[in-house]
This record gives C-alpha cells, structure tokens and sequence, in this order.
C-alpha cells in the first residue's frame, strides 16, 4: 500500500485479527446486548463522574467501568453487517469506555475545583493545578496519569492574565 510520505506495510495476520474482532459479537450467543452496556455506562457516568464529584464515586466509577469492559467481552448482536445500528454501538462501546476512564481518571487525579471540575471533597481551586495539564497516555491497553507543567504564555497573554489578578 503507498501512502503520501512513502510505502506502508500490513501485516496480514494483524489484519484479520482485526477484522475477526470486529465481526466477533455476530459469532456469540446468549452474551450481552450493546445497549444494556451503554444504558449502564450512562448511569454510571451520570450518578459517580457528574457534575460534583468526589474521591469514592471516581474510584467506584472505574470499578464499574472495569466490569463494563469485561462484559463487552461478551457482547453479542443480531441480524447482518449493513445498517445495523446494535452493532455500530458494539463496536462504539470501546471508545467510549476508553473516554470513561480517562474521564475518571483525570477527574481523581485533580484534587481541586475549577471551571467546570467540581470535587465536593475539594471545593477549593489549587494553584498548583493551574500551572500543570493532567495528561494521560495509554500504553499497552493501561492508561498512565502524569502531571506535566504547562507551557509558558506569550508575554501578551502572560501580562493579560497578570492584570486579571
């Protein structure tokens, strides 16, 4: 395959693993159906990583959403690959469980309230946070969490945050 900036290589058997993995939730039966998933990931969103937050909703959030994962492993649609929306959300789900945990994840990781962070069990905005991006990474399917300090502001920038205070 070429590509813009030189030739590109597909490892064949990566491939078809690939799509063996996309086409998986036709092959199972009696397993999970997508949207039970998704209506529980909802909740558990809405009720432990809402609006007001605090240390043990986050920690019970990710345990939920570690069993959410498993249960994905499970999941099982109906009916053919075209203009099957059960399947879409099967295969959706992954992302948004990556986005839940890295959600949750960053929201522990910040202990403090700021903009549109709130942690009842940190009401108060910590300076610190505000000279640091909570970054994380994901490696070999684990997420890391790290604190790196923010960039210098252009001195415009710097001298109008300066006159704010």
């Amino acid at each position: 395959m070429k590509g813009l900036k030189g030739s590109v290589t597909a490892d064949r058997g990566q491939a078809e693993a690939a799509i063996a993995e996309l086409l998986s939730p036709f092959g199972r039966t009696g397993g999970e159906n997508p949207y039970a998933i998704h209506a529980d990931l909802q909740e558990c969103m809405q009720s432990l990583v809402g609006i007001i937050r605090t240390e043990g909703e986050l920690k019970k959030a990710l345990e939920e959403i570690s069993i959410l994962k498993q249960r994905l492993t499970r999941v099982t649609v109906q009916g053919g690959r075209e203009f099957n929306p059960g399947w879409h959300l099967a295969l959706d789900l992954h992302s948004m469980l990556s986005v839940s945990e890295a959600v949750t994840l960053g929201a522990l990781e910040r202990k403090e309230s700021r903009g549109g962070h709130t942690r009842d069990d940190y009401p108060f905005a910590d300076d610190h946070f505000g000279k640091v991006n909570v970054v994380l990474r994901r490696q070999g399917g684990q997420f890391t969490v790290k604190q790196e300090p923010l960039p210098e502001p252009p001195p415009e920038l710097k001298a109008l945050l300066q006159e704010r205070k």
